[in-house]
């Protein structure tokens, strides 16, 4: 795996633990530093992405 793919792979590791954890001010903070790769992410990863945009906008339970 390049280095890239595995930096992005720990952002979005710690992107889901924080929105576990419920630190949402913490997960949106980190969103542009994944983002920025938008282009190289799989579809899945686009789509983890986009759910936890949406649910701090909507401030929604990521748990439930």
């Amino acid at each position: 795996m390049s280095a890239i793919r595995q930096k992005i792979e720990a952002r979005l590791d710690e992107l889901e633990a924080l929105m576990k954890a419920g630190n949402y001010a913490e997960a949106e903070e980190l969103i542009p530093s994944i983002a920025k790769f938008m282009s190289v992410l799989t579809e899945e990863q686009r789509d983890l992405l986009n759910t936890v945009r949406f649910a701090i906008a909507e401030n929604l339970d990521w748990t439930a």
